[in-house]
């Protein structure tokens, strides 16, 4: 399989994170203006569309790598699912107890979570592994 350049793959994620956030301007709020449900339910999920394609993306990207760049992004795939896997169920248990008064609109952020964990490993890896601050090479 061929790689995918570092420059392509970032030019593909701007281009599809503009769709979405033309998206979240123009169609977002004419979610709450809309009345029949399965319209709402539509105009809700299209936001998805675009982030689903970033993560095809990234696993195509991840799948096409060598062996370090596949070590180095599933290591840290792997500690962003289990640091926000633990605050997840912290943060139920807590919930649960009625400790901590949340409603359901918090689960949007667990994505841009995991997004932030992984980011910060994969360039502790890249440092570690490289000896390079390789930030805007994810």
């Amino acid at each position: 399989m061929a790689r995918v350049s570092k420059g392509k793959y970032n030019l593909q994620v701007m281009l599809i994170m503009l769709v979405y956030v033309a998206l979240m301007l123009f169609e977002w709020p004419l979610v709450g203006k809309t009345h029949d449900p399965t319209w709402r339910a539509v105009l809700a999920l299209l936001p998805t569309v675009p982030v689903v394609a970033v993560i095809a993306l990234a696993a195509r990207r991840v799948m096409r790598g060598d062996e370090l760049e596949q070590r180095m992004q599933l290591i840290a795939l792997s500690v962003a699912v289990g640091v926000v896997s633990v605050a997840s169920l912290v943060g139920g248990f807590l919930a649960i107890a009625h400790v901590w008064q949340i409603g359901g609109d918090v689960l949007i952020w667990v994505f841009p979570a995991l997004c932030f964990v992984y980011g910060a490993m994969h360039v502790s890896l890249v440092r570690k592994f490289t000896g390079a601050w390789d930030f805007w090479g994810c």
